[in-house]
């Protein structure tokens, strides 16, 4: 959450927001501290923010003007005071006519579904969280309770626009302004993971999600040619916690391995020539980026048992492939004939500037301000 909204809090006066934290921030449901916890708090603070937890936030009964989330944030079936006094008197009413053989039914209230942010704030605004979309998440029905949707580009906002009623503004991709600014200082993320100039520098991201992931499929192969290139591999932050095995594997053929989970991906970003992708918003991060793209075949639809299907099942992820190259675990030659190749960069870049006006057609930079003026003209 850090990654997504520092440059945003950054580019507002401290005085106008408070960063609320659920009770799910400090631990996990085994009860160890999650990881990163402390560090974001000691950054809160050194930055100036107020910090408070939603507990004390509904125990003091505020209510802010504008809540913003950029995920769905745990629901509980609700009635009003006034509604559940009704709702008795109407239960007895009810029981007296049947006394009476009295063949009418009066309706009683039913319970609301109520969202978390709805609780604190009046008006609630959707951060969008990446620009992969997919009707069994980002798109579901949880969209309802929106007013505003910040979105990355002109394809979320599209889709949004098709299903919901909130007003939509195109934001851009903030957590990536430095990228864009002209003094991203890579030197130091070279030295870290022993880059050299003479080599292509291969970034491969695989996200989370068991048999979604391309770990599994790709470790063994993808070692066969990782002493060729700057081969680094990002996990998902998730994977150390949710999918030790997968590290395990990924250690076992003594990969060079960012174990930063919590670091800012944007000089990882800026160090890579080709980025090999699986599923969810890495492959979109890069195409807004100007990265080249290849991706690693993994399964599209596991079925709606299979973990994280839905997350992927009718992705935009799923068109991206129609359009970039996509390398099953028996082509290592193919691909190393495409890192290799200057004719490839070339081409691939075409294709992901023509992807880009196809999904965001956004400034690329100045996104965080640009936040910062859209809330600052919320009535």
């Amino acid at each position: 959450m850090l990654a997504h909204y520092a440059d945003v809090w950054k580019a507002m006066d401290p005085s106008d927001f408070t960063i609320v934290i659920t009770g799910d921030f400090f631990s996990d449901p085994h009860g160890n501290e999650k990881l990163g916890t402390q560090e974001f708090l000691r950054y809160a603070q050194t930055e100036g923010y107020e910090v408070r937890t939603v507990k004390a936030i509904l125990s003091n009964r505020i209510k802010f003007r504008y809540v913003i989330t950029n995920h769905i944030i745990s629901a509980d079936i609700t009635l009003s005071y006034i509604k559940k006094q009704l709702n008795h008197a109407l239960i007895l009413l009810n029981r007296g006519l049947r006394c009476l053989n009295v063949k009418l039914h009066v309706p009683e209230f039913r319970p609301a579904l109520t969202y978390l942010p709805q609780r604190i704030g009046r008006k609630q605004i959707r951060y969008m969280y990446g620009a992969d979309i997919s009707e069994g998440w980002s798109l579901h029905s949880w969209n309802n309770i929106y007013d505003v949707f910040l979105c990355h580009g002109v394809n979320d906002e599209r889709e949004i626009k098709k299903r919901f009623n909130g007003k939509t503004f195109i934001m851009g991709y903030p957590r990536y302004d430095r990228f864009f600014s002209g003094d991203l200082d890579l030197s130091s993320i070279r030295r870290e993971f022993g880059v050299s100039e003479s080599k292509k520098t291969v970034l491969w991201m695989p996200t989370l999600g068991g048999d979604y992931s391309s770990i599994p499929l790709f470790a063994e192969a993808l070692s066969t040619i990782s002493k060729k290139y700057n081969f680094i591999v990002r996990p998902h932050p998730f994977s150390f916690v949710q999918e030790k095995s997968f590290i395990s594997l990924l250690e076992k053929f003594n990969f060079n391995i960012d174990r930063n989970a919590v670091r800012d991906t944007t000089e990882m970003f800026g160090i890579a020539d080709v980025i090999l992708a699986d599923n969810g918003g890495t492959p979109f991060s890069a195409i807004f980026l100007g990265k080249n793209v290849i991706f690693l075949d993994v399964p599209d639809d596991l079925g709606p048992k299979a973990v994280g299907s839905f997350y992927i099942t009718g992705s935009s992820v799923l068109e991206l492939k129609k359009h970039l190259p996509v390398i099953n675990n028996q082509e290592m030659k193919q691909l190393m004939n495409m890192l290799d190749s200057e004719v490839f960069y070339e081409e691939n870049s075409k294709c992901i500037e023509t992807l880009f006006k196809r999904y965001f057609d956004s400034p690329r930079g100045g996104g965080a301000k640009r936040v910062a003026d859209i809330l600052e003209s919320l009535d």
